[in-house]
């Protein structure tokens, strides 16, 4: 009762364009329909992308990322199930955020995201707080920023790496590297997005 009287006070738009109903319409979702294979340089597992991060899919992404729109979780996690048919039977690990954004937005978004799956959610990487925005950093900075200031868990399991936006590839890099270290298989990397 409570879900319709806010229905009826402050109706669900959709994410992507703001058309009334749904929160991310079936238009919107068709832009984020991936896998797609995308190539940020030699030496990582296959990558995909959902969609690019750039009109509806950008706009979804950041509603759900900056602006509050928690609800988005169910509706990227079904899309991720959907793209991870395409890949070897493996456990989830997101992407962290800096703490300063999991305590701003009040949750790990990706690791959100991995809950509406089916599949094994393992949070095993760590960023320390001195880790900075990478908004506005090119491939080296972005390096830079995360070198020694990303940790992970020993493990054996198989897994896919998941993220919101992969643009230069340095945060992906550097998250299966850590995961090899610790002994995981990474099997593939799945974004919502990829400049």
């Amino acid at each position: 009762m409570l879900k319709a009287l806010m229905e009826l006070l402050v109706p669900s738009c959709c994410a992507g364009c703001d058309r009334p109903g749904e929160v991310l319409c079936g238009e919107c979702r068709s832009s984020m329909s991936g896998p797609r294979l995308i190539d940020r340089g030699p030496g990582l597992p296959p990558m995909y992308a959902l969609g690019q991060y750039t009109g509806v899919a950008r706009r979804a992404v950041i509603a759900y990322k900056e602006r509050g729109r928690r609800e988005l979780a169910a509706s990227f996690g079904s899309l991720l199930t959907d793209a991870l048919r395409e890949l070897p039977p493996a456990d989830l690990v997101p992407v962290p955020s800096r703490p300063r954004a999991v305590r701003a937005r009040g949750f790990e978004h990706m690791a959100l995201v991995a809950a509406h799956t089916p599949a094994v959610v393992r949070p095993l990487l760590r960023l320390d707080r001195r880790v900075r925005d990478s908004v506005g950093l090119d491939a080296d900075q972005r390096a830079h920023n995360l070198a020694g200031r990303l940790t992970c868990v020993p493990t054996r399991a198989r897994v896919v790496l998941i993220d919101d936006v992969v643009t230069t590839g340095v945060t992906a890099t550097a998250c299966c590297s850590a995961l090899t270290r610790a002994g995981a298989a990474v099997v593939g990397v799945v974004a919502l997005t990829a400049t």
